[in-house]
């Protein structure tokens, strides 16, 4: 708990990334789905314009409506160096619907974000969910894992994991939560992107 930091993660003007000279080897994160970045907006556009790929929003700006890939810029900041570059890298986990995936067009915030991701080889895996596996909404979720120490058979690559099947209908549902994947489907998934085959 002495590591918490409280304050918005984006930056409101009085907190500027918390952990601001710290690097860690793994990541995860469940940012809001579609939650716009307006308060924040000035303070991210001057990050932006002021410090470019020094600071944590390099590659683009998103729309202002969804703020998603700006949480993963922000966990990217904090990989350490790969090991190309005499570091250990850093993997990270995060939970996006489908809008950081599917929206933007061709030159736009979120397009030159993920061609500046995939041209620098970060994006290891996309996981596809199964629909209502969370509580306050039903949508279709994805799981993106971003690493900059990659090893070799994977370098250049991007592995597609259609897990959309993959759960068993709870019981009783929560809210818009009726699916659930159990531990067995978890270690399957597990082994498919392990064994990295087609």
């Amino acid at each position: 708990a002495d590591h918490i930091v409280l304050g918005d993660t984006l930056g409101d003007g009085k907190t500027f990334d918390g952990h601001r000279d710290r690097k860690f080897h793994y990541m995860l994160s469940n940012p809001p789905f579609g939650v716009e970045w307006k308060p924040e907006e000035n303070y991210v556009k001057k990050e932006h314009a002021d410090l470019g790929f020094s600071g944590r929003f390099g590659p683009g700006l998103p729309r202002i409506n969804d703020g998603s890939l700006l949480f993963l810029l922000h966990m990217i900041s904090k990989m350490h160096p790969s090991p190309e570059n005499n570091g250990d890298g850093s993997k990270i986990a995060i939970i996006f619907n489908g809008s950081p995936l599917f929206t933007g067009d061709a030159g736009s915030g979120e397009s030159n974000i993920r061609r500046w991701i995939i041209e620098n080889d970060l994006l290891d895996a996309i996981v596809a969910l199964p629909d209502q596996l969370f509580y306050n909404t039903g949508i279709s979720t994805y799981i993106w894992f971003v690493s900059n120490k990659k090893p070799q058979e994977r370098k250049g690559k991007v592995q597609l994991i259609d897990a959309t099947r993959f759960y068993q209908k709870m019981k009783k549902s929560l809210g818009n939560k009726r699916n659930e994947i159990s531990d067995t489907q978890i270690e399957e998934i597990t082994k498919i992107y392990a064994d990295y085959k087609h």
